[in-house]
């Protein structure tokens, strides 16, 4: 079913990336957490994301490169929502990147109500950053 207006479309954006960041959250909440507390967590993780992958699709289709400061920035955003899950160093945000282009899922997940092409320009971004940032 397709929304009918902007706002129907933001909720039901904001619905998929809470539903993303239950996905996502797996065993990170912490050990005895209400139900209320892990969806709370889900909820502002999701939101993180549609916030970051919003931003950066707004970079991307308006023609910023990926190494632009403004990316970057954007990007650095990201690799501290992935610090939910993980602390990522140069190696594995690498392999995070390639795998956001590599594995359909990932691809479709990131590009789902973005444009076509955004995966590739993550990827692109991520590696700039990871190359400059970490170790």
């Amino acid at each position: 079913m397709r929304p009918n207006n902007m706002s129907e479309s933001a909720a039901l954006e904001q619905t998929e990336a809470v539903e993303d960041g239950t996905a996502l959250i797996g065993n990170i909440a912490p050990a005895g957490a209400s139900p209320e507390h892990k969806q709370a967590i889900a909820r502002r993780i999701g939101q993180d994301w549609n916030r970051i992958s919003s931003g950066i699709a707004e970079l991307f289709v308006t023609g910023i490169p990926s190494n632009d400061p403004r990316t970057q920035q954007i990007v650095h955003e990201h690799c501290c929502w992935i610090g939910n899950f993980w602390n990522p160093d140069r190696a594995s945000y690498l392999r995070l990147a390639e795998m956001y282009v590599n594995q359909p899922k990932f691809r479709h997940r990131i590009e789902r109500r973005k444009p076509k092409g955004m995966a590739a320009y993550l990827r692109d971004a991520m590696t700039t950053y990871a190359w400059a940032r970490l170790r």
